[in-house]
């Protein structure tokens, strides 16, 4: 590597919607654009970012209504999420193999793209309903985020760090979420 190079050699692979809030579902785009807390502390801690794709986008287009983890756990979403993420693993393991530290920003909430939660209730088909506000979860990673992590494994790369931002989760604190991420960051 050259001296004047001034690499971080840090990369954050991002959840799509966090930095594209026009690709959420209709009704939960809860920012105009995208949420410039976390670009910002990324920038803070000198990490580039890699933006995953939308797989939601892809499958059901944007006048989609919002669905659980049951409902994208089909062998077309699952195709289609595979074939999204090849693109990016290649770049993930070219990252790696060039001694980059990787590390994964999920959307807590999501079907797909959830790390420590994802909307999950069986009893859902068709349009959805939620009662009294509340969405109904699971302590699972989305559909998405477990095919990435399933190719990560298959390419015998290490397990990336990882969080989830419950910026999707009801009443979320936009402070709160901030503060867990940057500690991740340090970290």
């Amino acid at each position: 590597m050259l001296e004047h190079d001034k690499r971080g050699r840090k990369v954050a692979l991002v959840a799509n919607c966090l930095l594209n809030q026009n690709s959420k579902v209709n009704g939960f785009a809860f920012f105009p654009d995208m949420i410039w807390d976390l670009v910002e502390l990324l920038h803070k801690y000198e990490y580039g970012i890699l933006q995953l794709p939308c797989p939601e986008t892809v499958y059901a287009g944007l006048k989609r209504w919002w669905y659980v983890r049951e409902q994208y756990d089909n062998p077309k979403f699952r195709e289609v999420s595979k074939k999204a993420i090849e693109p990016v693993l290649d770049q993930v393991e070219g990252l790696i193999k060039d001694g980059c530290k990787v590390v994964l920003i999920g959307l807590d909430g999501s079907p797909s793209c959830g790390v420590r939660s994802s909307g999950s209730d069986p009893r859902w088909g068709g349009k959805p309903e939620i009662e009294k506000g509340d969405y109904p979860q699971t302590n699972k990673s989305g559909i998405f985020i477990e095919i990435l992590k399933e190719g990560i494994k298959e390419r015998g790369l290490p397990p990336l760090k990882e969080i989830g931002a419950g910026f999707d989760m009801p009443n979320f604190d936009k402070s709160k979420i901030s503060k867990e991420i940057e500690d991740f960051l340090k970290s």
